[in-house]
């Protein structure tokens, strides 16, 4: 499905001046993040609806082949869903994940 989310968002655009598009640098560091915030936010929905809870293993190995990742990349992204609290701590099950309120 998706690709690596940490990539460069380049900008380009049409010039009339030179008739054919021109580069215009990259995204601001914000719009990547929050590129980055929807396109968790999305794959965690995604993949909830598999299992109601997943165990950080499980969620690690789920990444990787949902987006095609290595493991180290799935971690940093379940370490970035946790801060924006796109996944939560199961209370009842505290070695488990679950979806957040987005």
């Amino acid at each position: 499905m998706a690709v690596p989310l940490d990539v460069h968002l380049i900008q380009f655009a049409w010039d009339n001046k030179e008739e054919m598009h021109v580069y215009l640098g990259e995204k601001t560091k914000e719009e990547k993040e929050k590129r980055k915030e929807n396109e968790l936010t999305a794959t965690a929905k995604t993949i909830f609806t598999q299992k109601h809870y997943f165990t950080y293993q499980e969620l690690t190995d789920k990444l990787q082949e949902y987006l095609d990742v290595k493991e180290r990349t799935a971690k940093g992204y379940i370490k970035f869903m946790r801060e924006k609290d796109i996944i939560l701590k199961d209370p009842s099950k505290t070695s488990c994940f679950v979806i957040g309120h987005n």
